[in-house]
């Protein structure tokens, strides 16, 4: 597990029933010793709210892609910089369909 220590993670969460299993996974590159960041889909949050990852990571978790909370050029382009590593759990049929054909829809939005 010294692979994770002081790595930066960054973990898309996306709308699928196993998505309550992210925070399983995210508590464990927590305890390896990786810094995590979540970002959340809309579908995701009917499965696992986020205050579930907040309390995992002792970070917020990012849910509208244009309100900056850390990085005012943007969190899409801030968080991307500062992880070594991207993770999408679960991975939806719907989003590798997406990926396999170049498709980019918005992983985290506005919450109405």
């Amino acid at each position: 597990m010294d692979a994770f220590q002081n790595r930066e993670i960054l973990i898309g969460v996306t709308g699928g029933i196993a998505a309550y299993k992210t925070a399983d996974l995210t508590s464990k590159l927590v305890q390896a010793g990786a810094s995590v960041t979540v970002a959340m889909t809309e579908a995701a949050k009917k499965f696992i709210g986020a205050t579930t990852f907040e309390a995992l990571t002792n970070r917020p978790v990012y849910q509208d892609l244009f309100e900056p909370v850390e990085h005012p050029q943007g969190e899409h382009i801030g968080l991307a910089r500062r992880a070594d590593l991207y993770l999408i759990a679960p991975a939806t049929a719907n989003f590798l369909a997406n990926a396999a054909h170049g498709h980019a829809p918005i992983l985290y939005r506005r919450s109405c």
